[in-house]
């Protein structure tokens, strides 16, 4: 009977601690856009802010899930910075992104995903920072009162307290008191030391993963 009963106290353990340790993540401490900061104006320069509303994170990244091949994906409308449209492109203030923020479609991968893997419940990694260091135009045409361009955004990616230099694709319109853009990346899960917890269901999961911010700024008045 004795027996019976260490067994039964071992397994609710266990199963409290899981409980706990895929639970919801903290709410953010602050917003996306008081984390990024603001981005430093010119004479000659107009500034737009990025409306978190209207702007999405996505990360992707393949892996083996109970035996099948699986996409995870995970989504925030948590990201908050500045651009500046000067008369010979643009200049990026730093982008913040909450990593406490991303959801998926099991709450218990959220969880896990911020507890072991972006480890954002320390306040330390609660936000990725982008910090841009230089915008290379690859295409421009103007049409009325719209501009449209392309071009490579290199900078320092930090994720985790691990920073690492990062190239970004980028397309981008600006309209009025509008800007809109798409920017892309690929990045490996081992540059940032962001290990997958070891549990049974998940045999495999890609080093390799990609990153779609899709973003609108609106013009500071």
């Amino acid at each position: 009977m004795k027996k019976i009963l260490i067994v039964v106290l071992v397994i609710i353990v266990i199963i409290l601690g899981i409980v706990f340790a895929l639970r919801a993540p903290s709410a953010p401490s602050q917003s996306a856009s008081d984390a990024a900061g603001q981005e430093q104006t010119t004479a000659s320069s107009t500034v737009y802010k990025i409306v978190p509303a209207q702007s999405l994170v996505t990360f992707s990244i393949n892996e083996i899930l109970r035996n099948k091949p699986k996409t995870a994906i995970g989504t925030t409308s948590e990201i908050g910075g500045e651009i500046s449209v000067i008369p010979s492109g643009l200049t990026i203030g730093t982008i913040a992104v909450n990593a406490r923020t991303f959801k998926t479609d099991s709450a218990g991968r959220d969880g896990a995903i911020a507890r072991f893997i972006l480890k954002s419940e320390d306040a330390a990694n609660e936000f990725m920072y982008f910090k841009p260091t230089s915008v290379q135009m690859s295409s421009s045409t103007t049409a009325t009162s719209t501009l449209t361009s392309t071009a490579t955004v290199t900078g320092d990616l930090t994720i985790s307290g691990v920073t690492k230099p990062a190239n970004f694709l980028v397309s981008w319109m600006a309209s009025g008191n509008t800007i809109t853009g798409t920017a892309t990346t690929t990045l490996k899960r081992s540059d940032f030391n962001l290990n997958i917890p070891n549990v049974p269901f998940v045999a495999n999961v890609d080093d390799q993963f990609t990153v779609v911010s899709k973003i609108t700024a609106e013009k500071v008045q």
